[in-house]
């Protein structure tokens, strides 16, 4: 294949997966959605917090997939040296947070108010399988099979959707619904295991390869932890139908970053990819940040000028009085959308510091939501201006609109005015 031509392949391939990833995402959004209408608050709660145990072992599988899927980019799609060690890396930790999450299962559903422990175990015991489907995500995304890429996140989908609808019908309770989210990863890995006549998941290759898993991991992290640290105060700190309607609430308002999420699993790897396109690097990561801005702003003027359309539509009556809330949770989300993209931009190219100024946000974030009042409002107020925070210190001292050439050069022309004078 030409260069020309594997320009091409790969920027219409990456719009293809983009496509696919936004309609599997609606489809697991109004699954939320038909949940939060058929369930009461209380388990509603439980099951909001069972998603975000799943967010947050996301966080490892992005790190997973996108950190595979720029190395095997960055090889012209050679996978045989990157997928054996990345196959390899992930069983073992998979194993190893598997183990602890099912050990302190008993705990956590104490500490966190949750109706049973078994949805905790039952959380552990899919995390490995989780985790390995994300590395062969990032082979294929690295390999350009985008389509059979594409088809995981279906089968994904609809494996959740199928065994939802079932837990819902005969086995209304937190523990069924436990095992119906994690019954989407086995549909998605009976799709993209690798036909090699064994399972993938065994494969103990040896150790090849240098993907960026350590930057990347770093952002995903904190970003995901600045996205999630709301609702994990607010299950601790509210009565449980207190805690349903900010789950709700946060459902709602999070439609916003899982627009732009999408956006950055699907186009990131061309992003930042050496040889990804015609365009330059420096381009191609302006446009990305520009495009995830103007969807961020699209959907929270919606949020702000409709809200309470969005929540009679999407929740019924017995969540109206969280419209007022709508539009200013989905205007922080947006912050924390927007300033998660950027950090990705440069945590694929080995950069570090912006992950470190996420999670040092999280952290002054949760400290903040915890000292606030114990009512909605108040909750809801404090997190939106901690974040026009946060991104104000990101503009004004993150310098997050200049090139990194542009500072390195007035950094070098300030040492050498400081060493004439």
């Amino acid at each position: 294949m030409s260069d020309m031509n594997r320009k091409r392949s790969l920027l219409t391939g990456s719009m293809g997966l983009l496509v696919a990833i936004m309609v599997v995402n609606a489809m697991n959004y109004g699954l939320n959605v038909f949940l939060a209408n058929v369930l009461d608050p209380a388990l509603f709660g439980d099951i909001s917090l069972m998603v975000t145990f799943l967010l947050i072992a996301g966080v490892l599988a992005s790190t997973l997939q996108l950190a595979t899927s720029v190395a095997i980019l960055s090889e012209d799609g050679d996978s045989s040296s990157v997928a054996p060690a990345m196959r390899l890396f992930t069983n073992r930790i998979g194993i190893v947070s598997g183990i602890a999450l099912i050990a302190a299962a008993p705990l956590l559903a104490q500490i966190l108010r949750v109706g049973s422990p078994w949805a905790v175990l039952i959380m552990g015991l899919g995390l490995p399988l989780h985790l390995h489907v994300a590395v062969e995500r990032g082979r294929l995304q690295g390999e350009m099979q985008l389509a059979k890429m594409s088809a995981t996140f279906l089968a994904e989908a609809m494996a959740r959707l199928g065994a939802t609808i079932l837990a819902v019908a005969l086995f209304p309770c937190l523990t069924s619904l436990t095992i119906a989210l994690n019954a989407g990863f086995v549909g998605a890995y009976l799709v993209c295991r690798p036909g090699r006549g064994r399972l993938s998941w065994f494969d103990l290759s040896p150790s090849h390869g240098r993907p960026p898993i350590r930057s990347v991991g770093a952002t995903i992290v904190a970003a995901t932890l600045l996205m999630n640290v709301d609702l994990i105060i607010a299950k601790g700190v509210f009565e449980p139908e207190t805690a349903g309607s900010f789950a709700a609430l946060a459902l709602g308002g999070r439609i916003v970053f899982f627009a732009s999420w999408t956006m950055q699993q699907a186009l990131l790897p061309f992003v930042t990819a050496t040889s990804g396109g015609a365009l330059p690097m420096q381009t191609r990561r302006r446009l990305f940040l520009g495009v995830n801005a103007v969807v961020c702003g699209a959907l929270v003027a919606g949020a702000w000028i409709w809200s309470d359309l969005w929540v009679s539509l999407a929740f019924g009556g017995a969540f109206l009085d969280i419209a007022t809330l709508f539009g200013p949770y989905a205007f922080g989300t947006a912050l924390i959308a927007i300033l998660s993209a950027y950090a990705l931009t440069r945590s694929a190219m080995g950069d570090e510091n912006p992950a470190i100024a996420l999670l040092g946000s999280s952290t002054v974030l949760a400290i903040v939501l915890m000292s606030s009042g114990q009512d909605l409002d108040s909750f809801v107020g404090a997190r939106q201006y901690a974040l026009v925070g946060f991104a104000l210190v990101a503009v004004v001292f993150g310098q997050i609109f200049r090139r990194p050439a542009q500072r390195r050069t007035n950094r070098g022309r300030r040492v050498l005015e400081g060493a004439a004078s």
